[in-house]
């Protein structure tokens, strides 16, 4: 980002710092978390020592996304510790679920430059990795001010997005070529930094390190303990709904009750701000529900359970017969859908999956999910999958195979990441990737 640029972007910023803050205290009426640790925003972090790795993963999915990525890193350096960063009470939450006191974590400060540039010199990270399109000028500019390499990971750019950053291409143009790396998912995904002008000396296709998801045997035993509970019930899993969406699935499950009336669904809310509100929903529709934060499971005559948790999607997956995947029903975009597909579950989705073109277009090309575009079609399929073993089997195996056939990120992105930091690490490399079958660049 040119210096001109930068200054009118950064006193924008200072002028709305005290809205932000009031936004925050406000939204803390609804989630407590938004009014704690106010002071991280503003760079007043606790002591933490230099020389670390720094992800930045902003919220839940890409600090879900960045597990691999960390887990590997911490058995294979760990001599470097870990920091990171994210922008939502709830992405802090799942830093300290997944990874407890293995990593440092704080809020990312907002973007002022005083803030970034006293926070970088004070930490001298050995390199920035931001997960997926989070980019801040003046952090970025305050690495680049202090040498520190910074690579854009596990990076997807939506044809959508490509189209509004063009607009301000005189913005972001600048910005990009500051960068170390950009390591993007999948070949449009490159395609469109191309455009936005990356040369190709500083953009690989690692795929996306989503597919590099380790199951683990207590995972597994978790769920065969779960499902057994659910008294061999037909069960589909709603997971990651927005406003709006709520509604259009549970009048699906009211017409699939009619020919299945055992049937029950395990909705998932993304944010946990909106669960007691999607509770309320549900007592005003009169439906028979349990809360899980409440409950360990269902009660046999629960209609719906509402997973008010965090942390335990992947159980809800492994215990339902059929996922689908929210944000799709309401112009939202959708959501990743490569978790039930590494539990070889039928995937599902509604007809906006915009933030996820490439793996939806490519699961559609293999048949590895199911797009439905009303209601009716929803009910029809989900009555076809819960009532038929082979049509889950058929289903739910095409996607686990096209889970499988796209790992290899991982191994990709740590070695680039070892290349920018000149670590030096014995028999491992780029060449020494596995090979993946890469996600077209077809795409509409």
């Amino acid at each position: 980002m040119s210096g001109l640029a930068r200054f009118g972007y950064s006193l924008l910023l200072y002028l709305l710092t005290p809205l932000l803050m009031v936004r925050l205290w406000l939204k803390g009426f609804r989630l407590s978390a938004y009014r704690q640790r106010l002071g991280e925003r503003l760079g007043h972090w606790p002591e933490m020592p230099q020389q670390m790795l720094w992800i930045h993963s902003v919220s839940v999915g890409e600090t879900i996304a960045a597990r691999p990525l960390v887990e590997s890193w911490i058995k294979h350096h760990p001599d470097i510790p870990l920091l990171i960063t994210t922008m939502t009470p709830t992405g802090s939450e799942t830093v300290r679920a997944q990874f407890g006191d293995t990593v440092y974590h704080a809020y990312l400060p907002w973007d002022l430059p005083h803030v970034q540039k006293r926070l970088v010199r004070r930490l001298k990270p050995r390199g920035l990795v931001i997960m997926e399109t989070e980019l801040w000028p003046n952090l970025i500019n305050a690495c680049q001010q202090e040498q520190v390499p910074v690579l854009l990971a596990n990076a997807r750019l939506s044809k959508r997005s490509a189209e509004g950053y063009r607009k301000l291409k005189w913005l972001i143009q600048p910005m990009l070529h500051t960068l170390s790396g950009i390591a993007a998912q999948h070949p449009p995904d490159a395609e469109r930094f191309r455009t936005l002008g990356v040369d190709d000396s500083r953009l690989e296709i690692t795929g996306s390190i989503k597919f590099d998801l380790k199951l683990t045997p207590e995972l597994h035993s978790q769920i065969e303990q779960y499902r057994r509970q659910l008294h061999g019930r037909p069960v589909w899993v709603a997971a990651s709904t927005h406003p709006g969406e709520e509604e259009t699935l549970l009048a699906a499950h009211r017409e699939l009750r009619k020919t299945l009336p055992e049937a029950l669904l395990i909705l998932v809310p993304r944010h946990p701000d909106r669960f007691n509100a999607v509770a309320e929903l549900l007592d005003r529709e009169r439906w028979r529900y349990s809360r899980r934060s409440r409950t360990h499971r269902p009660r046999k005559t629960d209609a719906v359970f509402l997973g008010d948790t965090l942390g335990e999607l992947m159980l809800f997956y492994g215990a339902a017969h059929a996922a689908v995947i929210g944000n799709s029903f309401n112009k939202g975009g959708g959501h990743n859908p490569i978790e039930p597909a590494a539990l070889a579950k039928p995937v599902l989705t509604g007809p906006s999956f915009f933030n996820f073109q490439s793996i939806f277009d490519a699961m559609k090309g293999e048949q590895a999910v199911v797009v439905v575009d009303t209601n009716a079609e929803l009910v029809k399929r989900l009555n076809g999958l819960l009532k038929s073993q082979d049509l889950r089997d058929t289903y739910g195996q095409r996607a686990y195979l096209f889970f499988q056939h796209q790992q290899g990120a991982l191994l990709r992105l740590e070695s680039w990441i070892e290349k920018l930091l000149a670590l030096e690490e014995d028999g491992k490399g780029v060449s020494a990737t596995k090979a993946i079958r890469p996600i077209s660049s077809r795409e509409g």
